[in-house]
């Protein structure tokens, strides 16, 4: 793992064995053209408030690009393909020594920019896309109510519930050293994924019939199921289509244009299949498998 410590760049160097972590978790005023979402285009924490930015139509008020789709012993960078188009920069933890010299933790995305005072002002996920959600709605071409106050915390706790179970769970099955965890860890996902498939069985979303912040959590982790965690975590007890309503619930979101266009799905392989060379030391991106959605929007691997 790379880190910063007191605005030095280590390589090989575990978040385990810093002191502490900095975050930035300033304040996000709702202003057209003042801030710009770094993400990567195979992050699924990060997809969660690009997907934010797409179901408002906030994507005239923010503007939104990726870092390069591998990641090296070097961290996050930018390239040709992949430029920083406000900065300039090389590499994404310039961003994070420009806005705090001394900075230490984890160089990671999602980065909210603000380009009128030259810093990062958030790189939480989570409390970035419910800021998003709930703060922006002044400047959202759609009316679309991702927090809905009578299932604020209801959503709130789906949220954790998704974070633990589904979103983070899939790393721990893939980068699982020992036998012994990861049978555990692939039986906790697998068990998760029953209960959301239950759940949905009498719903469209998981709350109901209206989108919510949770299904904008759920998402990334699901487009990305079969054709890397199945193969490259390891995470096959069950192909994701025999959960018949979760998987429905999926190709449905999928119908959605603005979420589509979130989706690079040969971005997403370049990244996973050559960034863990822990897991995958030769590089070999796997030919399949390739499901139909993947075939019938296009979404060339």
């Amino acid at each position: 793992m790379a880190v910063l410590e007191s605005g030095i760049w280590y390589a090989n160097k575990s978040a385990d064995a810093l002191t502490h972590e900095d975050t930035f978790t300033g304040e996000i005023l709702p202003q057209a053209g003042r801030y710009h979402l770094y993400v990567s285009g195979a992050c699924p924490f990060a997809h969660r408030p690009w997907l934010v930015i797409q179901a408002l139509g906030l994507d005239e008020a923010i503007s939104v690009s990726s870092v390069a789709a591998v990641r090296g012993d070097n961290g996050w960078s930018f390239s040709n393909e992949n430029p920083d188009p406000v900065n300039h920069e090389t590499w994404l933890r310039s961003l994070y020594v420009r806005t705090a010299a001394d900075f230490t933790g984890r160089v990671s995305v999602p980065v909210l920019w603000d380009k009128q005072d030259g810093k990062i002002v958030c790189n939480d996920s989570a409390k970035l896309a419910a800021a998003l959600a709930t703060d922006w709605k002044s400047l959202a071409r759609n009316t679309t109510e991702l927090l809905p106050a009578p299932f604020a915390c209801e959503i709130a706790e789906m949220n954790a519930w998704l974070h633990s179970n589904i979103n983070r769970r899939v790393y721990q099955v893939g980068f699982a050293t020992r036998q012994e965890d990861y049978d555990r860890e692939v039986a906790v996902l697998f068990e998760a994924l029953k209960t959301l498939d239950k759940r949905l069985t009498t719903s469209l979303y998981l709350f109901g019939d209206e989108l919510t912040l949770s299904d904008l959590f759920l998402f990334p982790s699901l487009v990305r199921f079969e054709t890397v965690y199945a193969v490259h975590f390891r995470a096959n007890v069950r192909p994701l289509q025999s959960f018949e309503a979760l998987y429905r619930y999926m190709l449905n979101l999928l119908t959605r244009k603005d979420f589509r266009q979130t989706l690079d799905m040969h971005h997403i392989h370049q990244h996973y299949y050559l960034s863990h060379r822990h897991i995958n030391p030769a590089g070999i991106i796997p030919a399949g498998p390739r499901p139909e959605w993947v075939r019938r929007y296009g979404l060339t691997v």
